[in-house]
């Protein structure tokens, strides 16, 4: 039961902890890939203790049921023991099982609600994809350099965006193809394909779910928050390795709404936009590049911190099975 409650007491420093620090260390976008990768780790750090604390309980009390217990799982497992069994009385013993019930139905909840968060924003972007195709019209020329085809849509406002499918499409208003010259949209259209082939819908919709599902748990929303800025700026990057930063920079600015909306509420709930999310801080670094001495001095503690959130509950568990913590009592 100790090893639970440790993994549990792991996961909550995380999650208390884990957003302001990572929130410190991703602020500047040096290194946006690393960035999401920290963020994605810790999440996937906090789920895995979780479900490590629930099948070390689980095998713990299974295996020690029936043996006398107050010298291995203390006076909490016995007082369970002896509820279960109606020890205490019929009215103990049915509040036991109302909260066991209570307890399961609500991870069952969440797990269902993550799930079709999940299903609903698939469905949602393949849906927009196909209307998108049918009332839009083909976007050809020179300045169509990616593998994705692109529709223009009639709109008076000038905004891109992407939305997977089978197949997935990048989307561009008349008014945005109007505003930008060839290497601004090329640029554009560079930025939404980076979106598409990278799958950062897939971890949007993920991160997403969870803040949704799990809207009390600090680390979710701000990775939710955190994940989607960067993917951004991964997008920016690689659309000025293939043409130019000024590029990118000018469309930026040309796409960016004057009153500070930048057209987010005009998109799909499923769609990547150019110019919907931190829009200051994406010109900021576009305009004052970092060298790449100072992105790696940026880079190596967000990278130790990833390293530590995702190893230090694994390699305690590797501990435990090869026996070389066995005498700590965190591990009994």
């Amino acid at each position: 039961m100790t090893l639970a409650l440790c993994l549990l007491g792991y996961s909550a420093l995380v999650c208390v902890a884990g957003p302001a620090i990572l929130t410190r260390l991703t602020a500047h976008g040096s290194v946006p890939a690393l960035g999401v990768a920290a963020w994605l780790a810790a999440v996937v750090a906090v789920l895995g203790t979780w479900v490590g604390a629930s099948v070390a309980l689980a095998v713990q009390v299974a295996h020690t049921w029936d043996l006398p217990m107050a010298h291995l799982l203390g006076e909490c497992v016995v007082a369970m023991h002896a509820t279960a069994d109606g020890g205490h009385g019929p009215f103990a013993q049915l509040a036991a099982a109302v909260s066991a019930l209570a307890l399961i139905g609500f991870v069952a909840a969440r797990g269902i609600r993550v799930v079709r968060g999940l299903v609903l924003a698939r469905s949602t972007s393949v849906r927009h994809a196909r209307s998108a195709a049918m009332v839009g019209r083909r976007l050809t020329g020179a300045e169509r350099t990616g593998t994705t085809a692109t529709v223009v849509i009639d709109a008076p406002q000038k905004a891109a965006y992407c939305v997977a499918g089978r197949p997935g499409a990048v989307v561009v208003t008349s008014a945005a193809v109007a505003a930008l010259d060839a290497p601004q949209l090329a640029a554009v259209l560079a930025h939404e394909d980076a979106h598409l082939t990278g799958r950062h819908h897939l971890i949007r919709a993920s991160t997403r779910a969870l803040a949704g599902a799990l809207p009390f748990v600090p680390l979710f929303a701000a990775a939710d928050a955190q994940v989607a800025q960067l993917l951004e700026m991964c997008a920016d990057d690689r659309a000025a390795g293939r043409h130019s930063r000024t590029a990118i920079l000018t469309a930026l600015l040309t796409l960016a709404d004057p009153a500070g909306n930048h057209t987010a509420h005009d998109l799909p709930d499923a769609a990547l936009g150019t110019s919907t999310l931190a829009v200051t801080a994406r010109v900021g670094r576009l305009l004052d590049p970092e060298s790449r001495l100072r992105r790696t001095g940026r880079g190596v503690p967000l990278a130790g911190f990833a390293a530590v959130v995702a190893v230090l509950p694994t390699s305690g568990l590797l501990l435990i099975e090869a026996g070389v913590a066995g005498c700590l009592p965190f591990v009994h």
